[in-house]
């Protein structure tokens, strides 16, 4: 059996399995000789890790613009989009903290009567945000939870949102910088950080965020909380009430509010290509002045 094959067998069970436990190639050659000996060089084992890492069909993925190895997931299997309709790969990762943290986002904008489009996951994109959360015309919900407008001239208000789970200053740079660029075209843009705890230098970003009017707000969540957490799947279900009463009990901290911006629909067409299916999606909720319970919770992109 070849060094390529005889690692394919075996990292799998040796790779954490989140982008934020990613181990150094240091770590993971450790790993590798506790299992197969000292047969093999420590450039035999990195040259074959990177080769394995560009196959994206394989189980090693490296952490972008970084260092760091981790078990990489079956494609779609991270796709928040694929719980509505049970996808048994989908609900596998159900209960890792990325999608998590997606859900939990998607409930504290919808629970606040905001519609919800989510994009289909990315490595930190730097063309669209992770969602967009709009704000309907004024209107009143019913019985079975859709929402109905009852102004028909009534145009709606888009706020592009990026989710970090930044801790250190330039990490929290980069992820206001990224919302700033993936929110141009919309009439607001907001970081939301889902951290652990708060960090010592967790004003920083607010200063910045006044300047180029970032809303920034912060839901802390520690290991315990997250551990504790119903699955994605679970979230996504919930109750509006249920939903609530969750986030009530998890410290939240409105940094900095979103600087509004003039424009609407045609001007985020004409900003980005990548808003075409959110544009499309908001007219036809606008157009129909109704919106389904499921449909208001998460539009599919």
């Amino acid at each position: 059996m070849s060094l390529r094959d005889r690692l394919n067998e075996i990292l799998p069970s040796l790779l954490p399995e989140y982008p934020e436990e990613a181990i150094k190639g240091r770590e993971l050659i450790a790993r590798v000789r506790a299992v197969l000996g000292d047969s093999y060089s420590d450039h035999s084992l990195r040259s074959q890790f990177s080769f394995i890492a560009l196959d994206p069909a394989s189980c090693l993925a490296r952490v972008p613009n970084g260092q760091g190895y981790y078990l990489r997931r079956p494609e779609g299997e991270d796709a928040l989009q694929s719980m509505f309709s049970g996808d048994a790969r989908a609900l596998q990762g159900a209960d890792s903290p990325q999608l998590k943290r997606l859900s939990l986002a998607v409930r504290l904008y919808d629970t606040a009567g905001m519609g919800v489009f989510v994009f289909p996951p990315e490595e930190e994109s730097w063309a669209h945000p992770d969602l967009v959360a709009v704000q309907w015309p004024a209107g009143h919900r019913e019985a079975d939870g859709a929402y109905v407008m009852e102004d028909e001239e009534g145009t709606a208000s888009l706020r592009a949102v990026c989710l970090a789970a930044a801790g250190d200053a330039e990490s929290l740079r980069r992820a206001l910088f990224r919302t700033l660029a993936c929110g141009l075209w919309a009439q607001e843009c907001e970081l939301l950080l889902l951290t652990e705890e708060p960090q010592e230098d967790a004003e920083m970003p607010a200063d910045l965020a006044a300047r180029f009017g970032v809303g920034v707000r912060r839901l802390t969540l520690d290991a315990y909380t997250m551990k504790d957490l119903p699955r994605a799947d679970a979230l996504l279900h919930m109750t509006a009430a249920e939903a609530r009463a969750l986030l009530a009990e998890l410290p939240q901290e409105l940094m900095a509010h979103p600087r509004r911006r003039e424009g609407g629909l045609d001007a985020a067409g004409a900003a980005l290509p990548v808003t075409p299916a959110v544009r499309r999606w908001v007219a036809y909720c606008l157009h129909r002045g109704r919106i389904e319970a499921a449909e208001q919770r998460v539009a599919l992109s």
